[in-house]
């Protein structure tokens, strides 16, 4: 057989509370990320928002609403690499 077939009961006990430790920073990895991406978002749709003010004209809108659509884009890929891949 292999090797896992001669563990001791402690290192059981390790590979165990170092999976339960690694599984919790994942969680809060994917969480912390997800609030990053939200707000990215709305970041993004604030600045594609400036873009189409009355006040904003020529490079300057082209400017907001590309920075902004990038920015969304790139948020929203986040956020289905994140829950949906």
């Amino acid at each position: 057989m292999g090797e896992s077939d001669d563990l001791t009961e402690s290192e059981i006990r390790y590979a165990v509370r170092d999976g339960v430790f690694r599984g919790g920073w994942s969680i809060l990895s994917a969480i912390f990320w997800t609030i990053l991406a939200v707000f990215t978002v709305l970041v993004g749709l604030q600045a594609v928002q400036i873009a189409v003010l009355p006040a904003t004209t020529g490079f300057t809108a082209i400017a907001f609403a590309a920075i902004g659509l990038l920015i969304t884009g790139a948020s929203t890929y986040l956020l289905y690499l994140l829950h949906w891949d």
